[in-house]
């Protein structure tokens, strides 16, 4: 079987976006994108592909897993007012990936969210299905629509982002977000620094995700100790720091409230944002404050053109 390649790949492949430095010299861009995922106890009949997030063991979602269930809602009851309150406490705005349940049931959560600075992301329906190509045009249309309409209702503001659950995407879907106004996702990890997907819609900013700091990614699939973790995530920023690179870079850090919330876990990630906070030549902001970066860069870029 021949495999579909992605629009932008197939057009010829991203480019980064112009970019002369951060605001105020800083050499980094660090954004903390946290996801909010409600994991229904019992999907339908359909539920599409179950992430690898929730499906590690047992025979979910055909019989209840009360385990997994039940550690997602830990991360919307507990751990997420529990981060937050770390990134108030450190001046931090986060960019927050909702899917569309929890925006539309979990209103103290979403009041939460709002009252931090943070920047609503879409991230799909719920947490039992992911995006991909089994889905057909108008499925998946309907899929994105409804969980960017559901994260506006909700935020009363049209989210402008984008975060698959798992990062994950149909070798479509790019098009389709874009036909829907979003400006930019992290789902690629294809870089250090943000970089153009073209679509036959227009583009889109991707802002990659650093998979292997991600929480999930890390620490559950890979096995990588907390500790370790923490350090993973300090010695990245430093490395990126000290690089001579001729790009300007950026950090995005994924976080998922029912796993790094957990106090055990949640001890060394207050101690990384403490280190990083300390660090000169960082830019903390969030996906939308980084599009509006590059779009008044590459308005400069035109005028110096004429």
């Amino acid at each position: 079987m021949q495999l579909v390649r992605p629009l932008h790949e197939a057009e010829g492949g991203s480019r980064l976006a112009p970019n002369r430095g951060w605001p105020g010299g800083a050499r980094l861009a660090v954004v903390v994108l946290m996801h909010l995922d409600h994991v229904p106890a019992l999907p339908g009949a359909a539920p599409g592909l179950p992430p690898s997030s929730v499906a590690m063991r047992g025979p979910y979602p055909q019989i209840m897993d009360v385990h997994s269930t039940s550690q997602h809602e830990y991360g919307l009851r507990v751990g997420a007012f529990r981060i937050l309150d770390l990134l108030d406490e450190l001046e931090i705005a986060p960019t927050v990936a909702i899917d569309a349940f929890s925006a539309r049931h979990r209103p103290r959560l979403v009041e939460r969210v709002a009252e931090s600075g943070a920047e609503f992301a879409a991230h799909g329906l719920d947490g039992a299905g992911i995006l991909h190509d089994g889905m057909d045009a108008e499925e998946q249309r309907a899929y994105l629509s409804e969980s960017i309409d559901a994260v506006a209702e909700a935020a009363g503001v049209r989210p402008v982002g984008w975060s698959g659950l798992d990062y994950a995407q149909s070798t479509t879907t790019l098009d389709d977000l874009a036909a829907l106004g979003i400006r930019w996702t992290a789902d690629w990890p294809n870089d250090e620094a943000p970089n153009i997907l073209a679509t036959s819609r227009g583009d889109i900013v991707d802002i990659p995700v650093n998979i292997h700091l991600d929480d999930v990614f890390s620490h559950l699939k890979r096995g990588t100790p907390i500790r370790v973790w923490a350090g993973d995530v300090t010695a990245s920023a430093r490395r990126l720091l000290e690089e001579d690179a001729p790009r300007t870079r950026t950090l995005v850090l994924g976080l998922h409230p029912w796993l790094i919330g957990q106090p055990f876990r949640f001890a060394h990630l207050r101690e990384a944002l403490r280190a990083l906070r300390g660090m000169d030549g960082l830019w903390w902001t969030r996906g939308t404050d980084v599009v509006a970066h590059l779009d008044d860069e590459a308005r400069n870029d035109e005028g110096d053109r004429r």
